[in-house]
């Protein structure tokens, strides 16, 4: 999604204005990227018609191969957008990368984007931490071992902390706190 999504912005890209728009952003300190994955990255969207090889530059150094999105690639790029935004079991990872694009679809789609994400993690949030009844425990009593009860409650506290901030970002958004270029991005 990063590659995708910073050939798309820059129009035309190599490897190298790849990473450094990537490092700009400290993408190496929250997505893990390295930079020869960048360039694992550009040969694998390649091979999948993602982005397409526009020809070769020079500037006293090796040859670099320039590339630009293919029409799949920018459908491509905005599902994975998409799902990383709506669906909670994509990483953080694809959360954070697809943050830094969020401001390519309109203001109401990601709002509603984030709603889906909510209802999924209240869904799971229900599943790991059932409703107490009646004063009942909200963990099963007999759990075996003990200490798995425990994760349970690391599990339903970080659901928990994950629901409240997507509903506030979802108002921040809905809000106008974040600037969007509305209607601008592909309806793929």
């Amino acid at each position: 999604m990063l590659v995708l999504g910073v050939v798309r912005n820059l129009g035309q890209a190599h490897g190298y204005q790849v990473r450094r728009e990537l490092l700009a952003w400290r993408a190496d300190a929250w997505a893990h990227v390295a930079p020869a994955s960048i360039y694992q990255a550009l040969r694998t969207l390649t091979k999948h018609g993602l982005v397409e090889e526009v020809g070769t530059e020079s500037g006293g150094g090796p040859e670099r191969t320039v590339y630009r999105l293919a029409p799949d690639g920018e459908t491509e790029f905005f599902h994975l957008v998409r799902t990383a935004v709506s669906d909670p079991t994509d990483t953080l990872d694809e959360l954070s990368a697809a943050f830094g694009f969020l401001h390519l679809l309109p203001r109401g789609e990601v709002a509603t984007l984030l709603d889906h994400r909510v209802r999924a993690l209240w869904a799971e949030l229900v599943r790991v931490e059932p409703p107490a009844e009646a004063g009942a425990p909200v963990l099963p009593d007999g759990i075996k071992p003990a200490q798995v009860g425990a994760l349970m409650q690391l599990a339903a506290v970080r659901l928990r902390a994950e629901i409240d901030w997507s509903l506030e970002v979802a108002g921040r958004i809905r809000d106008g706190t974040f600037i969007f270029s509305e209607g601008a991005a592909s309806k793929a």
